[in-house]
């Protein structure tokens, strides 16, 4: 029996490891998405009003400087931490080929110059954004809108309460 199970635990660990790569593949396009689409900016920006409001309630002072340097180093991972919570959102409603197509767009010129200043987009460029907006994956965007405004929502508003909770916890001085 013992040849068995080595020859079936071989057989799974063979046919998952692709099943890995690909999931892998997957959540990288997502984060490559959210990154090239200003998703991930916005957070960015997010993060630095908070310091700002903090700083506000709480002056830094040699009690809270630990708390500080913290949330200031914190940055990077808390960005990731919001990522890593977006990215099932998109897995869930949209295929890989959706996925990549959208990557691909918002890594484009026109994609590019639609996320930093779509009043400068030249006439080729806008002709890209109203070809990829009419596509089938630009409908099942518009069509999932709603929805997707819901879940993310609600990732943000935790992701945001927890932030300040932290920050405040941190800041505090007692």
């Amino acid at each position: 029996m013992k040849p068995y199970k080595a020859l079936f635990f071989l057989c799974v660990l063979l046919f998952s490891v692709p099943t890995i790569g690909q999931e892998t593949d997957l959540i990288a396009k997502v984060s490559t998405y959210l990154e090239s689409n200003g998703t991930m900016k916005q957070y960015k920006q997010a993060y630095l009003e908070l310091l700002n409001l903090m700083e506000r309630q709480f002056p830094k002072s040699d009690r809270n400087n630990n708390g500080w340097i913290y949330l200031e180093r914190n940055e990077i991972k808390a960005l990731k931490e919001i990522r890593d919570m977006l990215v099932p959102v998109y897995i869930k409603h949209f295929s890989e080929v959706d996925i990549a197509k959208m990557e691909q767009f918002y890594t484009s010129d026109a994609g590019v110059q639609l996320v930093m200043d779509r009043t400068k987009l030249t006439n080729a460029q806008q002709k890209k954004v109203n070809d990829f907006f009419n596509s089938k994956v630009g409908a099942k965007i518009k069509d999932k809108q709603e929805l997707l405004s819901v879940e993310i929502a609600a990732v943000s508003e935790y992701w945001s309460k927890d932030l300040y909770q932290t920050a405040v916890l941190l800041l505090k001085e007692e």
